[in-house]
């Protein structure tokens, strides 16, 4: 297992050794070991299936409830998205993109402070580790029709709470 710094600190790429021979294919995306450093343990893990075009997010959660997450594509292609909302970032404001194919042997482990989205190219399922519990009364979101970075994102599925998401406000976490 490999993590792979992006240009988002504490963003990384995280590169598991898929297994592939006649019966199909075999992955170990999680050694405890290997995330205690970098993630600590897992409160809760998810799985989500989304239909071709559907965008699932701007989520995150605030106060002492903001999560790491670790989100690994099973099936399908999806689009992993993150913008940085730590204010005394280098990155501040910006979008981190990239693209997880099914059972590719890539993670993307997202730190606190970011806002997270998934975008499904095709028929897709992913699992998201998290590092702490979701709260409901402590979620937040942002409008992805806020962020130019994502105008090429052909979007045809979003849900109504996601869809009343706020407009991205530089300098305001909530």
């Amino acid at each position: 297992m490999k993590f792979i710094q992006t240009e988002f600190k504490g963003l990384l790429l995280v590169k598991f050794n898929p297994f592939e021979d006649e019966r199909g294919v075999f992955i170990k995306p999680w050694i405890s070991q290997d995330f205690e450093q970098s993630f600590g343990g897992v409160a809760e893990a998810y799985f989500s299936s989304s239909k071709p075009g559907t965008f699932r997010g701007l989520h995150y959660q605030i106060g002492s409830a903001a999560q790491k997450k670790y989100i690994i594509c099973l099936k399908g292609s999806v689009e992993d998205i993150a913008l940085d909302m730590r204010i005394n970032s280098d990155t501040y404001g910006r979008v981190f993109r990239h693209r997880l194919d099914e059972m590719s042997g890539y993670g993307v482990l997202v730190p606190e402070g970011f806002a997270h989205g998934i975008f499904a190219y095709d028929e897709s399922v992913i699992v998201n580790f998290c590092n702490k519990p979701y709260l409901p009364e402590q979620e937040r979101g942002v409008s992805f029709k806020s962020l130019i970075e994502l105008k090429d994102l052909k979007i045809e599925i979003v849900s109504k709470k996601d869809s009343e998401f706020e407009p991205f406000a530089r300098g305001l976490v909530r």
